[in-house]
């Protein structure tokens, strides 16, 4: 108990008060902006200063615009697993395109190109992402120590709600605080207050600061929502439902409201991409892909010639699998084994395998034997980046071990993914091998981004954690 109490004493003595993340958001772009502006200054060794400030002012402002906000984004979650550090490079030259156009302007068509511009255009992403790394990293440690405050909450609730929120960790984790509440004796299900103490609680809300009063229910009280509400909606204040049963739970499954004939409809689940990731993920496959296929030929045909040569069987295989909506399709592959399992009834490769041939060792430890999968790409049936999917014996048999595995097929299965950059690649011989993998394909779809494919791509190619566990 003495620890606790230390602990809660040293978030109060280091806490940073805000007035919202936005407001964090911003600190963190004008920090970045600044900084970028800054590095801007080595152009001075070879331009006239004129020249300097305005390159500086335009890629400082730009680049602080890009940063706050993926801060804001970032600090949704203080996610550290998205792909920050990217963004910060591919924010930087945009950046410095318009801040060049801004200095030939000002030079009247008349720059020099020379070695201080290429070290400011190549130098200064490297330094900016280094700061990046460093301040999101220490913020999430803020974060998580309770060190900053930017979220002031009022709670209307039971007795024993209240106590729970008050309580919850991840609440003054995420840089929440509740600073006052309004009990209701019998839950939102009994008795409520008459609209004017409603309305005195939210004007209390008002003059200690709060952002958001969240009403501690569940959907059935709908009634009694719209009864608090209203007494509420004169003031600036953001009213959330949060669900009594999110106690028990690691996340809140309300989603949004969207409008749905003459009233708005809850979203309880919300499908992982929208029309316009749909577009961008399938154009990126189809322009990947094809390219792919067309640079890794020579590649391609030279691994289908050595397969045919060290053993017999055709160099390709399909095998049946089950991918996107459940939808089950046959995978492309070079063949790796001495056999060629359909997939209904088939068992997972061992370490020292003895089905496996000498040249089908080497394909499946620098995944070649993947690469086949473009043609399912530019088929339709996978994307450069999903849920691996697997064989429709094991997926049957992970279905019934683990019951929120069929959840990762709510988005295309991929050649790589979340879970394999992360070292998750593999046998899912025991539990925690398959709530592990299960849990960052899960992630991905819930958190899917362009860059995030991007990014993923890049540590399959790169990283060699992508490699562990391949046999």
């Amino acid at each position: 108990m003495s620890i606790l109490l230390e602990g809660r004493e040293a978030r109060r003595r280091r806490r940073f008060k805000l007035s919202g993340r936005a407001t964090l958001g911003g600190i963190v772009g004008a920090v970045e902006g600044a900084a970028a502006a800054g590095l801007s200054l080595m152009l001075s060794y070879a331009h006239d200063i004129l020249i300097v400030l305005a390159v500086g002012a335009t890629a400082g402002l730009i680049y602080g615009v890009l940063a706050s906000r993926a801060a804001r984004k970032f600090l949704a979650y203080a996610d550290l697993r998205q792909p920050y550090a990217l963004h910060a490079v591919l924010s930087w030259f945009p950046a410095a395109a318009i801040a060049f156009l801004v200095a030939l302007a000002v030079s009247r068509w008349d720059l020099i190109w020379g070695r201080t511009f290429w070290g400011w255009l190549f130098i200064t992403p490297f330094v900016l992402t280094i700061l990046r790394i460093y301040l999101y990293r220490r913020i999430a440690t803020m974060l998580a120590r309770g060190q900053f405050q930017v979220e002031r909450i009022g709670v209307i609730g039971d007795e024993t709600a209240i106590s729970q929120l008050r309580a919850d960790p991840r609440i003054w984790q995420q840089g929440g605080q509740v600073v006052t509440d309004l009990i209701l004796p019998e839950g939102m299900a009994g008795k409520l207050p008459v609209p004017e103490a409603i309305a005195a609680f939210a004007r209390r809300c008002i003059e200690k600061n709060c952002q958001h009063v969240l009403l501690v229910g569940d959907l059935n009280d709908l009634e009694a929502i719209e009864t608090i509400v209203d007494p509420c909606r004169p003031y600036a204040l953001n009213v959330l439902l949060y669900p009594a049963r999110g106690f028990e739970r690691p996340k809140v499954d309300l989603v949004d409201i969207v409008p749905l004939g003459s009233v708005n409809s809850v979203r309880v689940l919300s499908a992982p991409l929208n029309d316009v990731g749909h577009l961008l993920k399938r154009s990126f496959d189809i322009a990947a892909a094809g390219f792919g296929l067309l640079l890794l030929s020579p590649l391609l045909l030279a691994v289908a010639v050595a397969i045919r040569m060290t053993s017999p069987g055709p160099a390709l295989y399909r095998q049946e699998r089950r991918g996107f909506n459940g939808r089950n399709f046959h995978i492309l592959k070079f063949r790796s084994m001495r056999v060629m399992e359909s997939g209904r009834a088939m068992r997972q490769a061992e370490v020292n395998d003895p089905r496996i041939t000498p040249i089908g060792r080497f394909i499946r430890r620098t995944s070649i034997d993947e690469l086949p999968q473009l043609i399912n790409v530019l088929r339709g049936e996978m994307s450069l980046v999903g849920p691996r999917p697997h064989a429709i014996s094991h997926d049957d048999e992970l279905s019934e071990k683990f019951e929120l595995y069929a959840q990762r097929q709510r988005i295309k299965p991929g050649i790589t993914g979340w879970a394999q950059v992360n070292g998750h690649r593999g046998n899912t011989s025991t539990q925690d091998k398959i709530e592990a993998r299960t849990l960052h394909d899960l992630y991905y779809a819930e958190n899917w981004s362009m860059l995030l494919d991007i990014w993923i791509v890049l540590l399959t190619i790169f990283s060699p954690r992508t490699r562990q566990n391949a046999h």
